[in-house]
């Protein structure tokens, strides 16, 4: 009955604002207020902290947040929903697509992401200096990035971002929290820079690299480094002299921890 409730509510407002829920940006708008104070309660804010909120919606996460910090400003591409968020709390609020613009500098970021630009503004946040990060994200994608070496979930979102920070699923919500229903359940995670731990020469090396080898994750490291030698500058007689003296040339790239795939991508840098 409370589910029917807010869900109601929900659509209720958006009508008020002449809205509806947008596929194309990926609107689904969480409605599980106990969902909000957690997810508010594990950024653990500080008055004097600058946190940065991705994709506002309704304000759900906003009304809870901002009376933690005085230091708040959120990013919305949909125009409406900004101008409704600016109004209702006074806080700064970039209108455009979180993607494209600069973020500004911020210690902690919280957002339940659209799905579609998962990826992309993963590796936009990693790329910037802050504390902690509580994004909610689809199931699925969630369990990627968090994936260890050897786990069937293992890829190259895992490593890209496992070698730069701590990340780990903290809570998982059904899909009847949103409105609408998505067709998935999505997951919490907790994400805490830190300094990778092993040498790496040369970083955009380890990138194509990385990328290479993932899209033959199952293939040994001979082959798949063979069947992208053109990605990564490499003649093919050259690429064939080179694979056999590579680390961990016999082993396939899902087995692999960023340390180790590190020794491969500084071993073609030095070469």
């Amino acid at each position: 009955m409370q589910y029917a409730m807010t869900f109601c509510r929900t659509g209720s407002e958006l009508g008020e604002l002449g809205l509806r829920p947008s596929k194309d940006l990926g609107q689904n708008f969480l409605t599980d207020s106990s969902i909000a104070d957690w997810i508010v309660q594990q950024a653990e804010i500080q008055s004097d902290e600058t946190i940065l909120e991705i994709g506002p919606g309704l304000g759900i996460l906003t009304k809870r947040i901002s009376k933690l910090t005085n230091n708040f400003i959120t990013i919305e591409l949909d125009r409406k929903l900004a101008e409704h968020i600016q109004k209702k709390y006074s806080i700064k609020v970039i209108q455009g697509d979180a993607v494209q613009v600069e973020f500004p500098k911020f210690d902690k970021v919280i957002s339940n992401l659209p799905y579609q630009i998962s990826s992309p503004i993963t590796f936009k946040i990693l790329d910037t200096e802050f504390k902690k990060g509580i994004l909610m994200y689809q199931k699925e994608f969630a369990q990627h990035l968090v994936a260890q070496a050897g786990q069937r979930t293992y890829s190259r979102i895992s490593v890209m971002a496992g070698y730069r920070a701590d990340c780990r699923i903290i809570k998982d919500v059904p899909k009847g929290c949103f409105h609408p229903v998505p067709k998935v359940d999505s997951a919490i995670v907790e994400i805490i820079p830190k300094k990778a731990d092993f040498e790496m020469l040369n970083e955009e090396t380890f990138r194509i690299v990385v990328r290479a080898l993932f899209s033959h994750k199952n293939r040994k490291v001979r082959n798949g480094i063979m069947a992208e030698h053109k990605v990564l500058g490499m003649e093919k007689d050259a690429a064939k002299k080179l694979v056999e003296k590579l680390p961990h040339f016999d082993k396939r790239p899902i087995t692999l921890a960023p340390a180790e795939l590190a020794e491969i991508s500084n071993y073609i840098f030095r070469c």
